[in-house]
């Protein structure tokens, strides 16, 4: 005999059916018989079948679990998963969440898992088993530096550009600087060759004063020997130009 339970209760009952717990437990918990969770279970379905299964779940009051289902179902096709896929993802899970792996890092697990059979991760493994050893640290140690490393790395090449960006400043001031070195070497070395060709110049003028010097200095000389010459001949220069005037005026007279 089938016993007849409150609208609540049955609610109750299914709302633990959809949520995947035993009929036997279920039954426990609503102080009622299995084959009544079951009978209940089987109404559900059967009115599913008759007006679909949000209405049906609208009907007994669990319009939500149905839903939740509905749209579990949903994602599961577009993911192109079967419920017996699902049911072994669910496996390894919880598998994972046994061995203290988190969902973030599930991704990186099953990388690594895939890597197992090819020979250059067994490398990497004894690559990492002899820097423990020499190094004298564990894994985590070695992990802990490499993300330390790996944290500072943005900092070092900030660092790295700055120091370009320094190298490329002092390049172009160096340039400047030996372009400015240049003009005044230019500047230089024309300014030598105006004073060389204004040396030469005043070396050709003093050549030529010299030469008038001495032409100079000869007619002097000569007059000083002239002077001398007509003093010892009792003679002055006015009385000698007197006489050459005469020399001169007379011979004019008599031409």
């Amino acid at each position: 005999m089938t016993i007849r339970l409150s609208p609540h209760k049955a609610t109750k009952i299914l709302k633990w059916f959809f949520r995947g717990m035993p009929q036997r437990e279920i039954a426990e918990k609503a102080s009622v018989n299995q084959s009544t969770v079951s009978i209940y279970s089987h109404r559900f379905k059967k009115r599913a079948s008759q007006i679909g299964l949000l209405a049906a779940g609208q009907e007994f009051g669990v319009f939500n679990e149905v839903d939740a289902i509905r749209s579990l179902s949903v994602e599961l096709s577009q993911a192109g998963l079967t419920v017996e896929e699902a049911r072994k993802g669910l496996r390894i899970l919880k598998v994972f969440m046994k061995l203290g792996i988190s969902p973030e890092q599930h991704a990186i697990l099953v990388k690594v898992c895939k890597k197992i059979n090819n020979p250059s991760f067994i490398h990497a493994a004894v690559k990492l088993g002899k820097i423990e050893t020499e190094s004298q640290l564990t894994y985590e140690q070695v992990v802990s530096r490499l993300e330390k490393a790996a944290s500072e790395l943005p900092l070092v090449e900030q660092k790295l550009q700055q120091k370009h960006a320094q190298l490329e400043s002092t390049d172009k001031s160096l340039s400047q600087k030996k372009d400015d070195v240049a003009q005044l070497e230019a500047s230089s070395q024309k300014f030598q060759n105006k004073i060389k060709t204004q040396e030469a110049e005043m070396e050709q003028e003093l050549a030529a004063k010299t030469k008038q010097m001495d032409v100079k200095l000869a007619e002097v000389e000569e007059t000083a020997e002239l002077k001398a010459e007509l003093a010892k001949s009792g003679l002055n220069m006015a009385t000698l130009i007197k006489l050459a005037k005469e020399f001169t005026h007379g011979s004019i007279e008599d031409k």
